[in-house]
């Protein structure tokens, strides 16, 4: 019974469904690569054409970034317990955390094009696929040192605080806006490395879910944040500088 009631539960079950759905699009389904699983195919009606890449994007976000709501979600269901209808305030909660996350992976998707629209047209850079990586890698590598970084990740690792200053009663929309827009502002740059490393790469989802979910939620998660940016920045060097000397 008590599990039932556990909405991290929920979250982890959900997740794992858009790592089955994940594993499906990228090894099940033919093995689609980058341009297959975002951009689309050109015969297809133009509501598939959108509406297909946004699909594997949102269940890319939804496997990379459920399992890093789970603290704050749990925490919520707890502040929650009295409040009028508490299921629906947790559903509400966690919409406005997607509603976020989904305007994110509209964005992605959008910069994901025009990225490949900008290989494809230049012929330099698409002899040099290393570069783009290596590019992401970099500001993903900078951005852990970030004010911001340390802002957002300290809301997002202190649930208490955070649902003790942000939440109301009647305002669980509001509540899981701010810290969709926290986790946001602590995990874009990580997320943005898949544009450059292309969404069918399960190797470089399951490094980046760990680091996001252990900088997070572990005990002494915060102190991954250093080493994580400087194995970035010296792999996106190495990257940058290989791309560039071919």
């Amino acid at each position: 019974m008590r599990v039932r009631r556990d909405p991290g539960v929920a979250l982890w079950v959900a997740a794992g469904v858009c790592w089955a759905a994940t594993f499906w699009l990228v090894l099940g389904s033919g093995g689609p690569g980058h341009h297959a699983a975002v951009g689309g195919q050109p015969a297809w009606p133009w509501p598939l054409r959108l509406g297909a890449p946004l699909g594997a994007w949102l269940v890319m976000v939804g496997a990379m970034m459920l399992p890093t709501a789970v603290p704050m979600v749990r925490m919520f269901a707890v502040v929650s317990a009295r409040a009028p209808g508490p299921a629906v305030a947790r559903l509400v909660f966690l919409a406005g955390y997607l509603a976020v996350w989904t305007a994110f992976a509209v964005v992605a998707l959008l910069a994901d094009r025009a990225v490949h629209a900008l290989v494809a047209s230049w012929a330099w850079l698409a002899v040099r696929p290393g570069l783009l990586l290596g590019a992401v890698l970099l500001v993903a590598g900078a951005f852990q040192f970030s004010a911001l970084k340390d802002a957002c990740l300290t809301a997002c690792r202190n649930p208490v605080e955070f649902l003790f200053r942000h939440y109301r009663r009647g305002g669980a929309w509001g509540s899981g806006l701010r810290h969709g827009v926290s986790c946001l502002g602590c995990c874009w740059a990580l997320m943005l490395v898949m544009i450059g490393a292309g969404i069918a790469s399960l190797a470089w989802m399951l490094g980046l879910t760990a680091v996001m979910v252990v900088e997070k939620t572990a005990p002494r998660g915060d102190r991954l944040v250093a080493p994580v940016g400087v194995l970035l920045l010296v792999a996106g060097v190495s990257l940058t500088l290989s791309a560039l000397l071919s």
